[in-house]
C-alpha cells in the first residue's frame, strides 16, 4: 500500500512538472531512432517474456553508447524506463545527458546503476575520461524497494534540467541521488553500458519534456561541502600537445596568455575539463598565487586523481603521484587525507604551478590548499 503510495505521488509530481512526450520506445522495431558508438555495443533481442517482448541489450564493448536521435536539441527533460541485469557479472547501466561533441572530443554527464552491488555512482565523462574518482561522495547504495537484483526488472527515471540531474530508482518521490557538478548544460541524452563486463537489458524507454524538476528538497546526498577551505582562484595554460615546462619555470614571462580557471562548486580542479584524454592536446598547467608576510616553511594539502608535477616561484619542488581519488574533505576526514608536501616560500606572493597530463585512466582533477605548518 505504501509503495503505491509513494508511486502515484511521484507520478502526480512528475505530472505537474512535465510537458509533451517526446520519444517512447518498446524496441519492438529496431534501433532506427537511435545512434549507436561502438561497434557490436548494441542490438534488440526477444527477451522471451510475453511482459517485455524486444528488448535493447547494451553490450560492454569498449567506449560505447546509444544516443536518441535528435534529442541534443530537447532541453529539460525526464527519461524513464526499465531495466534489467542478466547475470551478477560486473555491469552497469549509465544514463547519458548533455552529450556534446567539439572537434573530435565527446564530452557528456552520466550517472550510472552498478548491477551486482546495487548502487548509484556519478561518473561524468571528458573525452571518454571517466571521471568517477573525483565524486567519491556521490556513491549512493540501492536498498529496499530501490535495490538492484540480478534477473529482476527495475524501474528507473533521470531528471535532467540544465546542469543539474536527479535519479530515481524504483517508485519513490524522492531522488536517490541528485547532482548539478557536470559543467555542461545541453545536449543529447541516451544510455551506455559499462566498458568491460556483463550485458544489460533496457525497455520500455520515455521521455517527457519538463518545465522543472520534480524534486525540490535538499541535495541527496548532502556531503557537507565547502569550498572556502582550498585554492579557489586558479589560471590555465592549455590544452597544449606536448610539454613546455618553460610555462612552470618563468609562470610571469608577459609572452604567456593565462586564462581564468574556475573550479567546481566543490573547489576541485577538474583538469578534464581542458586535457584531453583520447585527443592529442593532454597537457595544461594550472597556476595559484599565494601570499605570505616572511620567508618560511609552508605544506601544501593536497588529494589528486592526477599524476602532476609542481613548481614553486619557477623551480621545480615535487611530484605528486595519483591517490586512488580525489576527495573534497581531505582536509578534515582522517580516512582521506590526501598527501602533504613541504614547501619554502617567500615573503609576498608566491607562484604555485601545476602541469597535469591526460590520458591517464579515471583521472580528471586535484583539490588544494596551502597551509602554514603546524607544531
Amino acid at each position: 500500500m505504501l509503495r503505491s503510495l509513494l508511486a502515484g505521488l511521484f507520478a502526480l509530481a512528475a505530472a505537474a512538472a512535465s510537458g509533451g512526450v517526446l520519444f517512447e520506445e518498446s524496441f519492438e522495431n529496431g534501433l532506427d531512432r537511435w545512434r549507436v558508438h561502438g561497434k557490436g555495443s548494441a542490438w534488440v533481442q526477444d527477451s522471451e517474456s510475453p511482459e517485455h517482448g524486444k528488448v535493447l541489450v547494451l553490450v560492454p564493448e569498449g567506449d560505447a553508447y546509444a544516443l536518441i536521435e535528435g534529442s541534443e536539441a530537447w532541453g529539460n527533460v525526464r527519461i524513464e524506463g526499465e531495466v534489467l541485469f542478466p547475470t551478477n557479472e560486473d555491469s552497469y547501466l549509465g544514463v547519458v545527458y548533455n552529450h556534446r561533441k567539439r572537434g573530435d572530443r565527446q564530452d557528456f554527464g552520466v550517472v550510472y546503476i552498478k548491477g551486482n552491488e546495487s548502487y548509484l555512482q556519478a561518473n561524468p565523462h571528458r573525452d571518454w575520461n571517466v571521471s568517477r574518482t573525483i565524486y567519491g561522495e556521490y556513491r549512493v547504495p540501492l536498498t529496499g524497494d530501490a535495490a538492484i537484483r540480478s534477473g529482476a526488472w527495475q524501474r528507473f527515471a533521470v531528471e535532467v534540467v540544465g546542469r543539474t540531474c536527479h535519479f530515481y530508482v524504483g517508485g519513490s518521490p524522492v531522488p536517490q541521488m541528485t547532482f548539478s557538478d557536470f559543467e555542461l548544460d545541453s545536449g543529447a541524452i541516451g544510455l551506455q553500458p559499462r566498458s568491460v563486463g556483463g550485458d544489460v537489458w533496457v525497455d520500455n524507454v520515455k521521455v517527457t519534456s519538463i518545465d522543472r524538476l520534480s524534486y525540490d528538497g535538499p541535495p541527496r546526498p548532502d556531503p557537507d561541502h565547502d569550498p572556502s577551505s582550498v585554492a579557489r582562484l586558479w589560471e590555465v595554460i592549455g590544452p597544449l600537445p606536448r610539454t613546455d615546462d618553460e610555462i612552470a619555470r618563468s609562470p610571469a614571462s608577459p609572452a604567456l596568455r593565462w586564462k581564468p580557471f574556475e573550479t567546481d562548486a566543490r573547489g576541485a580542479v577538474v583538469t578534464g575539463k581542458v586535457v584531453d584524454y583520447v585527443g592529442p592536446n593532454t597537457v595544461a598547467y594550472f597556476r595559484t598565487r599565494v601570499l605570505r608576510r616572511a620567508d618560511g616553511p609552508a605544506t601544501l594539502r593536497i588529494s589528486t586523481a592526477d599524476d602532476l608535477a609542481l613548481w614553486v616561484n619557477g623551480r621545480f619542488a615535487w611530484f605528486i603521484p595519483r591517490g586512488d581519488g580525489a576527495w573534497f574533505d581531505f582536509l578534515r576526514n582522517p580516512g582521506h587525507a590526501g598527501q602533504s608536501i613541504p614547501l619554502m616560500l617567500a615573503a609576498g606572493e608566491n607562484e604555485l604551478v601545476f602541469r597535469a597530463r591526460g590520458g591517464v585512466y579515471a583521472s580528471g582533477g586535484f583539490f588544494a590548499r596551502v597551509v602554514d605548518p603546524r607544531p
